[in-house]
């Protein structure tokens, strides 16, 4: 296999890590051309060799590593590179191994057209997938600095066409992209900086042992589909877009009452700039607002009522955290 059609997403280490990128086209190379598995310590045939050997075609012109939030290690080259530098670098191992993949994650969370006319300015003609992410159907990270990204690998645009065996099975799935006369521009790019709240609110939480061997675990706070609000805070995000001010994106929050059947009713006011929304929520329903955003701008939440035990309204789990209410999705899409 040529490892430099591999479009990976450490190319921007190339004037800041540049020992990095270098390690992984070698692994990269090693990986695929290993057929008597000696780096792994087994003789037997090479899982890999069928999607080499699709990568060898002339028509593939780019490939990039795509997973959902909990299986970006399962690619074992990026395991691998994170077996090493984490041994001397721990979290921030993991930091310089994914250099330039939250650019990824923040064009994917524009929605899948946007997200295809991405990698079509990048050529990308294929994707590598970790089975793990395969098996759910679908690519997913929830919101963070940037929107939901919930990818449906089912959808037309992909088709898998080589998926390998072993300890850490990948899929390669081909991108079908439409027909289109003229060029085509990068789409914009965006973050949403968050304070009011904890860090962990909001982002991916990595935990990391080190004992004899460094153990990595990558998990949301409580629950996968929801973060809680709790008494005190008072979420506030600010959209950030300087490259293109002008751009106008489309914010949608979905957001529950805490927690549970039995969970009392909240009144959220959600302010941006002069507008001001007011949104009930009830045990066992979901509420969406919509608002549009550009460069610059903020989106304030406040609770009107209070925020009771948990205790109070679930004493069986015996929680005497203050809920406030939950946010469930948050999607970001430009604006049309």
């Amino acid at each position: 296999m040529t490892p430099f059609k591999l479009w990976i997403t450490l190319d921007k280490m190339r004037n800041r890590s540049n020992i990095v990128a270098v390690l992984l086209i070698i692994v990269l190379s090693f990986v695929f051309v290993d057929p008597l598995r000696i780096a792994s310590g087994r003789y037997d045939t090479n899982p890999y060799s069928e999607i080499a050997s699709e990568l060898e075609k002339p028509s593939t012109t780019g490939v990039l590593v795509l997973a959902s939030y909990a299986d970006f290690y399962k690619f074992p080259v990026y395991k691998y590179l994170r077996d090493i530098l984490g041994t001397r670098l721990a979290y921030h191992g993991e930091m310089v191994v994914e250099y330039g993949y939250d650019e990824v994650l923040v064009q994917a969370s524009l929605g899948e057209k946007s997200f295809l006319q991405y990698l079509k300015t990048r050529n990308i003609s294929h994707l590598i997938v970790p089975m793990a992410t395969v098996e759910t159907g679908s690519i997913f990270h929830r919101w963070s600095t940037h929107g939901t990204i919930n990818l449906d690998l089912r959808s037309s645009s992909f088709s898998m066409i080589r998926q390998s065996i072993g300890d850490s099975p990948l899929a390669l799935y081909k991108i079908n992209y439409e027909e289109q006369s003229g060029s085509i521009e990068m789409p914009p790019k965006y973050e949403l900086e968050w304070s009011g709240v904890r860090p962990s609110f909001y982002e991916l939480m990595r935990i990391i042992k080190e004992w004899y061997v460094v153990d990595y675990l990558r998990k949301y706070e409580e629950r996968v589909d929801t973060a809680w609000v709790f008494e005190g805070e008072i979420p506030n995000i600010v959209f950030n877009s300087p490259d293109t001010p002008e751009k106008e994106f489309n914010v949608e929050m979905q957001f529950v009452a805490a927690y549970g059947e039995k969970a009392p009713p909240q009144v959220l006011r959600i302010t941006q700039g002069p507008l001001v929304k007011v949104l009930n929520l009830k045990a066992g329903e979901v509420s969406t607002v919509s608002l549009t955003l550009t460069n610059g701008e903020s989106i304030k939440i406040e609770n009107v009522f209070g925020c009771p035990q948990g205790i109070s309204f679930d004493p069986e789990g015996q929680d005497i955290r203050e809920f406030c209410y939950g946010l469930r999705d948050l999607q970001v899409r430009i604006k049309q």
